[in-house]
């Protein structure tokens, strides 16, 4: 079962970079505003959308990458189990709660408005860090397994939901256009 999430995560990571390239591909005429870009750059809501939209997408890929490469370096250091469970789950904890700060003060900075994506991956993230606080009071420190058999699918789903989310703006975007080109 390990081998399935190990699979999932990295198409999942593959699919996640395949967004920001095609977010960055498709919008050929933003790509300087969309990674510096400011308050000055954003005039309509679909502007504030598109920046809202690549600033998660952008995030989400960094971050899943670096949490699940810390992740899988700390499962190979040598700990006792419990040690490395609280380790582990602690570092999963700092990572989904650091995620969703740098989420935050990237729109602060950008001066854009949260999309209905980003709202979504952020309680999904936000889920996902309790799911992982969860665990590791429960295994880390309880040595209880209650949610063990729960919480490999609940990651896998959180993360196609995550990845769903951000797909879905710029696979509207396309059919929006199109539809206006009369190709559909």
């Amino acid at each position: 079962m390990n081998e399935f999430f190990i699979v999932t995560g990295w198409i999942t990571t593959a699919l996640e970079l395949f967004v920001v390239l095609f977010l960055l591909y498709c919008f050929k005429q933003h790509r300087f505003d969309l990674f510096f870009g400011g308050k000055k750059t954003l005039k309509k809501q679909s502007d504030h959308e598109l920046h809202s939209c690549f600033l998660a997408s952008l995030a989400v890929l960094v971050f899943y990458t670096s949490s699940s490469s810390l992740g899988t370096y700390i499962l190979s250091l040598p700990f006792e189990p419990t040690q490395m469970r609280q380790v582990y789950y602690f570092a999963l904890v700092c990572t989904g709660a650091a995620f969703i700060t740098v989420l935050f003060l990237l729109h602060v900075i950008r001066g854009c408005n949260f999309s209905a994506s980003t709202r979504f991956i952020s309680y999904i993230s936000f889920m996902l860090m309790f799911l992982n606080f969860s665990q590791l009071v429960l295994r880390g420190y309880l040595d209880n397994d209650m949610l063990y058999d729960v919480y490999g699918p609940f990651v896998v789903i959180g993360n196609i939901c995550i990845f769903v989310s951000l797909a879905k703006y710029p696979f509207y975007r396309i059919m929006e256009s199109r539809l206006a080109k009369g190709e559909i």
